[in-house]
């Protein structure tokens, strides 16, 4: 029987800001490819510090941290990059371009990755569907509600079918319907080979939607359980 290959690697993974202040500290755990990983604590735990190292936002101070077998603290910058094409990233405030229609928004990753129009038109409205958004295509993201921009947030990431979703407190300003429904999206995800890793304070999701609770408590791992997982129809 083979083993489910690695996503992620970490060994005393340690992060220290200029200023001093050591926002991870020491954390060792791996991921495989496939899993459903929340990751919770309190404010300031360190979840968005390790969340920025994940995709390349920062780079670790020491100990080990590799990404697809990407070694994130001595990879060229060029291969960081090339590496954060390849994960998708919903953040909590979204991160839309506002002068740019839900369908550009969207599209972006795609046009970064060279994909020629006949491709990425078909693509962009398949995943806008997968959302609930494909009547919305041609809209701008300031008609759109909170959860709708949020639906966006999450198409786009998915857009270039990525083996990796980083997704920080996706559903911290939604409400309690609309935070379900984008779990739905993220564990249908899932349930078709994509790893996420959803950073939440949000205790009462993990009741409807089990999986691998990594919890951080001042920088450091405080415990790593593994619960059953639902079916995803």
């Amino acid at each position: 029987m083979s083993e489910v290959p690695l996503q992620v690697e970490m060994e005393q993974l340690m992060l220290r800001y200029p200023t001093g202040k050591v926002a991870v500290s020491g954390i060792s755990l791996d991921i495989a490819k496939g899993q459903f990983v929340y990751l919770i604590g309190e404010s300031g735990a360190g979840k968005s510090s390790l969340m920025r190292m994940l995709y390349g936002g920062v780079r670790p101070s020491s100990g080990v941290l590799k990404v697809e077998q990407t070694d994130m603290r001595s990879a060229a910058a060029s291969r960081v990059r090339q590496l954060r094409r390849r994960i998708g990233v919903i953040f909590q405030d979204h991160k839309l371009l506002f002068s740019r229609t839900v369908f550009e928004n969207v599209a972006l990753p795609l046009r970064v990755q060279g994909w020629k129009r006949d491709r990425l038109v078909p693509r962009v409205q398949k995943v806008l569907e997968f959302v609930g958004l494909g009547d919305r295509l041609w809209s701008y993201p300031e008609t759109l509600s909170g959860g709708e921009q949020q639906r966006v947030a999450i198409a786009r990431a998915m857009s270039a079918n990525p083996p990796m979703i980083l997704a920080d407190e996706p559903t911290g300003n939604l409400d309690i319907d609309t935070a379900h429904r984008v779990l739905d999206y993220l564990m249908g995800l899932n349930a078709l080979g994509t790893t996420v890793i959803m950073a939440t304070h949000d205790l009462q999701l993990l009741e409807s939607y089990p999986g691998r609770v990594i919890q951080l408590h001042h920088g450091g791992l405080a415990s790593d359980s593994h619960a059953g997982r639902r079916h995803v129809g």
